[in-house]
């Protein structure tokens, strides 16, 4: 790094740290992430406004304040069942229930002042996005003071890559409803433990009562009043916690009130109920944690988390365990000696607690990025990496040299990845999850139809009915169904004129990606039937690890019958697969596969 006159360091210095830096942090992020107004509605925007809209038979019975984010809610699994949503597969007591009304607000009055204007509702996302920003470097300031520390570390939080998706994705609003929430809790907090006010305690408990109504995230925001108390207050142990009790009051009875009203989530891999399954919970977290701490500190791509067979996940894990304990080396002085570092780096990792309920995603890193931003800017000076720095400029060893590449990944290539991943990831998303709306049949015959996917996924087979019913209200079939994945080979023969006989290469539910609705640990005898309005499913042969591996699908009708369109994909395409005669079989592809 050339070295800088002293007007050069001086300007710079007075840029960061003038009172209008966290507005210039919010515009920045605002600026960098526009590409979303180009985005429109992707994948679960099309659930959101099935509900919103009322349309279709499961639209019109969901509660858009209530029922916003109950994608699987426990009274109507048995329809979405019955629709095809969830595939035969499916855990038979399967609920993704998320009590989010504070954010479906939001979406309600999207849909009451511009319900087809997409660009609005992103501008009003993006406007979540610039407050939640603008906040957290306010909070920056009041931790590290009017300094160029304080900028800087707004900078990193405005510029981070890990918000494309919640700036650019109008279901994940969520995230940063809570984000502007829970950072006011965080500021009151202060506040209150600076005046002693027993109003700013009362402020922060409403503030973390809307917030934790906007999205379970907002648990992140207490774990930097946490490590606020552990770690900055110098009093007793017990002066030190006792000031957590209220908070916890509100978290405890907000935990009730979601549980007794039918919230929560059980038997999917989407997201895991720590309230409900605390050892199960417990036992994924030494995998997750880590991965997420790799993701958030050195641009590890966790999202591939998903394709990843049971290897590739052990090896990001040892990877990012790895890098863990390099960080620990890296960060260990200056924790040692900077209270504040202590704060930052406690909270971070606190935060990252509640979000491991999730399978790993950088969408999650919304609050574990405000303590890791707030210790980097304390590694930079410590390290002599930023010229006001007052550790000497000489000095040398792999520490600097790692600060260096933390400041090129957080600073220059965070900002250049959060543009392209504003525009390009979401779109693919976008595209992935509409391919079978997008090419199945259309024609007023489809009105009458089962759409049958003898291979597919959860996801783009689901939301051919969802996008169908919310656009194409004449093109929408009657049900859908899925036999098989499209991630492996399948050997389709058929058994008689009513029944195909589907054999998966390595069994079914092999990959993770296709598990996601039903009990990880589930597993299939062979015999057990599954009932579904077009077909009875039953188990003909199992692995060794209790998935099945052939399965008889009879269908109430001829194969032929019209009540029934067959298609597949096969090399990234949807096709109508031409039917095997009886006694005779076919094989189908993925479109993964070669």
């Amino acid at each position: 790094m050339p070295y800088l006159t002293q007007m050069q360091v001086m300007s710079m210095q007075g840029l960061l740290g003038r009172r209008w830096a966290p507005l210039g942090s919010a515009l920045l992020a605002v600026i960098l992430t526009l590409p979303a107004l180009r985005v429109g509605l992707v994948a679960d925007d099309y659930f959101h406004r099935m509900v919103l809209l009322g349309r279709g038979e499961a639209g019109a019975r969901l509660s858009p304040t209530w029922d916003l984010f109950s994608f699987v809610p426990e009274r109507e699994r048995g329809a979405l069942m019955d629709l095809g949503i969830l595939p035969w597969w499916c855990a038979r007591d399967l609920r993704v229930a998320l009590a989010r009304p504070v954010t479906a607000l939001t979406h309600q009055a999207d849909y009451a002042l511009w319900p087809n204007n997409f660009v609005a509702q992103h501008v009003h996302s993006l406007l979540w996005f610039a407050l939640g920003v603008g906040l957290v470097a306010v909070l920056y300031r009041r931790v590290h003071g009017a300094t160029a520390a304080a900028g800087l570390a707004g900078l990193f939080f405005a510029v981070e890559d890990a918000h494309a998706m919640p700036a650019g994705w109008l279901a994940n609003r969520n995230a940063l409803v809570c984000l502007v929430g829970g950072t006011a809790v965080i500021l009151l907090h202060l506040s209150w433990r600076r005046t002693g006010k027993p109003a700013h305690l009362l402020a922060a408990l409403a503030a973390l009562t809307l917030a934790l109504g906007a999205g379970e995230a907002a648990l992140g925001a207490l774990a930097y009043v946490a490590a606020w108390q552990i770690t900055v207050e110098r009093k007793s142990w017990l002066a030190r916690l006792v000031p957590l009790l209220p908070y916890g009051a509100v978290v405890v009875i907000w935990r009730i009130l979601y549980g007794h009203a039918g919230y929560g989530t059980q038997d999917s891999a989407l997201y895991l109920d720590p309230g409900r399954q605390p050892l199960e919970f417990l036992a994924l977290l030494p995998a997750r944690w880590p991965v997420l701490v790799a993701a958030q500190w050195f641009q590890v791509p966790v999202d591939i988390w998903l394709i990843l067979s049971r290897t590739g996940q052990r090896v990001l894990v040892a990877m990012a365990a790895a890098l863990v304990a390099l960080l620990v080396g890296l960060l260990w002085d200056l924790a040692h000696k900077e209270r504040l570092a202590r704060f930052w780096l406690l909270g971070m990792g606190l935060s990252l607690v509640p979000v491991c309920a999730a399978f790993p995603m950088d969408r999650l890193l919304v609050f574990p990025g405000i303590g890791a931003f707030g210790a980097l800017v304390l590694l930079l000076q410590d390290k002599g990496v930023w010229p006001w720095s007052a550790t000497p400029r000489h000095a040398r060893g792999w520490g600097r040299r790692a600060a260096v590449v933390l400041l090129a990944l957080h600073l220059p290539v965070a900002a250049i990845l959060l543009v392209g991943r504003t525009a390009a990831m979401l779109r693919g998303m976008g595209l992935y999850f509409a391919d079978g709306a997008i090419h199945s049949p259309r024609g007023p015959e489809v009105a009458h139809q089962t759409f049958v996917f003898v291979n597919g996924n959860d996801f783009p087979v689901a939301y051919t009915w969802i996008m169908r019913t919310v656009d194409e209200p004449g093109s929408s079939p009657k049900r859908v169904a899925q036999l098989s994945s499209a991630l492996t080979h399948s050997l389709v023969y058929r058994e008689d004129p009513q029944t195909l006989l589907v054999t998966s290469e390595g069994g079914f539910l092999a990959d993770q990606v296709d598990r996601l609705l039903t009990s990880p640990t589930r597993s299939f005898t062979v015999g057990e039937q599954i009932v579904r309005p077009d077909y009875v499913a039953e188990v003909r042969g199992v692995t060794a690890d209790g998935r099945p591996l052939q399965m008889a699908f009879r269908f109430q009708r001829v194969l032929e019958d019209p009540a029934y369109r067959w298609l597949h994909w096969e090399h990234g395409l949807l096709e109508e697969l031409v039917l095997p005669r009886v006694g005779a079989s076919v094989t189908v592809k993925g479109p993964l596969m070669e």
